[in-house]
């Protein structure tokens, strides 16, 4: 027995951390400080497999009227979040990941969902992945969104539930809790620990 619902991850696996980015993990509109707990758990899944994790950054609308769309409704909420105000130093990763972070294996994306993004969805195919290892923030909002696209997609998905965070602990929670589980065919919620031990090597 793997300890994963659907048996063990072989080394064609990946894994993609999303959005461990200073505009998350530093104190400002958008501060997760549960994110800087899961820097130990994400290392340890980089360890794993690193020329095998990808990452992604949230992109942020320089301006309110640059956005597409309602997201300037969204934006001049957020307007704090904004590259005009935020900096764009914002959306670097944390420090602490930037170094693993290749440029090919770091996608930018202006939405939620990262497979959105044409230039994320084909960098990933192109690593015809047996299975895509979820951490990162926040559990509710981009890591949602992203693979909710990655079951539409085909791909299984594995969320390692002590390496997503959200600066809400009751959404977080509630997500872990009641959300992935309705997707108990096409997702797979286990520990780091769990995820490891059922990982063959790349």
């Amino acid at each position: 027995m793997s300890g994963l619902p659907f048996g063990p991850l072989d080394g064609r696996a990946l894994h993609l951390c999303i959005d461990m980015q200073r505009l998350f993990l530093e104190p400002g509109p958008w501060y997760c400080p549960a994110g800087l707990d899961l820097l130990p758990a994400i290392h340890r899944l980089c360890d794993h497999a690193d020329e095998r994790s990808f990452f992604t950054r949230f992109i942020t609308a320089r301006v309110p009227e640059e956005a597409e769309g309602h997201w300037q409704h969204y934006y001049r909420r957020w307007h704090a979040a904004t590259q005009a105000e935020a900096g764009t130093e914002s959306l670097e990763l944390h420090p602490d990941l930037a170094a693993r972070a290749a440029p090919g294996r770091t996608c930018d994306k202006t939405t939620h969902d990262a497979f959105l993004d044409a230039d994320f969805t084909r960098r990933i195919a192109a690593q015809t992945p047996s299975a895509l290892v979820f951490s990162g923030i926040e559990t509710e909002v981009c890591v949602l969104a992203t693979a909710l696209s990655a079951v539409d997609l085909g791909y299984r998905t594995v969320i390692a539930s002590d390496a997503v965070a959200s600066s809400v602990p009751e959404a977080h929670a509630a997500c872990l809790a009641q959300i992935y589980p309705r997707f108990d065919q096409q997702i797979e919620l286990a520990t780091v620990d769990t995820i490891l031990a059922a990982w063959s090597r790349p």
